[in-house]
């Protein structure tokens, strides 16, 4: 059986999520509330498009003329990183087709969910909302100690 995932939507010529033009892959489900969430409609996990990654490797590879000087594949979110398995396989294939990557993360995840991208992803962009646990609370409804364990 195809491995599949939820995704929110698809942003094909992408220019602030990472180095060039990007294949942006919005993930479906974030366990933050961020205030200043630019994808509130990400947050629910039940909700989302399901792809396969072949279904999505062969969109990315539809746009690959694209990606020159530096561009390639970022994932993003909702919280990428929620879904692990699925991010991992499309980061390898992407890697396998000498594809950029990289991961748009909150690191509110386990440590064991980026152990398994990471040897397919050549930039993580760690979003770090605030460095006070008490602050961070307060922006996304959310303690700040895991992510902070992780970024470590």
């Amino acid at each position: 059986m195809a491995l599949t995932g939820k995704i929110h939507s698809l942003e094909t010529f992408g220019a602030v999520d990472g180095p060039g033009i990007r294949f942006v892959v919005f993930f479906q489900g974030c366990p933050l509330r961020c205030r200043f969430c630019h994808n509130p409609d990400s947050w629910d996990t039940g909700l989302g498009t399901e792809m396969t990654v072949e279904e999505l490797v062969g969109r990315v590879r539809d746009y690959r003329p694209f990606y020159k000087n530096g561009g390639g594949v970022t994932l993003s979110g909702g919280e990428v990183l929620l879904q692990a398995d699925f991010a991992s396989e499309i980061l390898a294939r992407c890697k396998a087709e000498g594809l950029h990557t990289a991961v748009d993360t909150s690191g509110f995840v386990s440590w064991e969910a980026v152990e398994k991208v990471m040897p397919h992803t050549d930039l993580f962009l760690y979003d770090i909302k605030a460095l006070s646990g008490d602050l961070h609370r307060r922006a996304t409804g959310q303690d700040n100690v895991r992510i902070l364990e992780n970024y470590d």
